[in-house]
Parts: C-alpha cells; sequence; structure tokens
C-alpha cells in the first residue's frame, strides 16, 4: 500500500461516441472513437509518491485497458430461462400494435 495522503482527488471522463442507422430498421450500430481522462489530485506527499500511486491505479483499471487493449467479447442470452439463439432471427420485428 503507498499510503498516500489525499486531500482531494477528482477524475473527469470523457467518451467520444457515435451511433448511426435506426433500432426500427434493424441497422442500429455504436462505435467508441477516444477516451479522455482528467485526474485532479491534491496532496501534501512527495510528487514522486503521487506519481506512483497514479500509475498504479492507471496500470490496475480494468476500464482503461479493456480500452487501450480491446479483446474478443462473447455474450449469451436466455429466454424464460432457456438458452436463446438471437442470432438466429432478423434483426429486424415486425412491431407490436
Amino acid at each position: 500500500m503507498l499510503k498516500v495522503e489525499l486531500i482531494a482527488i477528482k477524475a473527469h471522463v470523457k467518451i467520444h461516441w457515435t451511433s448511426s442507422g435506426s433500432v426500427m430498421a434493424g441497422t442500429i450500430s455504436s462505435k467508441c472513437h477516444a477516451a479522455e481522462m482528467e485526474v485532479e489530485v491534491e496532496s501534501p506527499d512527495d510528487p514522486a509518491l503521487v506519481a506512483a500511486l497514479v500509475h498504479a491505479a492507471k496500470g490496475g483499471c480494468y476500464a482503461e485497458s479493456a480500452l487501450m487493449e480491446p479483446v474478443p467479447v462473447t455474450s449469451s442470452v436466455t429466454l424464460n430461462g432457456e438458452p436463446f439463439d438471437y442470432g438466429a432471427y432478423p434483426k429486424r420485428a415486425k412491431r407490436k400494435r
């Protein structure tokens, strides 16, 4: 444990996304273009110790790691408690009236 004395710490995260297509047409898609993070630290401790804390936090951040080095994503869906192969159906279905 680094035991850095923190007076205050704030993180501001901004994600740049775009979506295109249509839910109704079954063509919706989204894409993440970039992520920005600003961290504001107030601490009376040695800047080298604060830097070590920031390095450790960034190194252990699951979200940042997933964005920096993407991995395959798998998913499963159940419908009424049973496995559901939604991919076997068209992306667009008739609307309920």
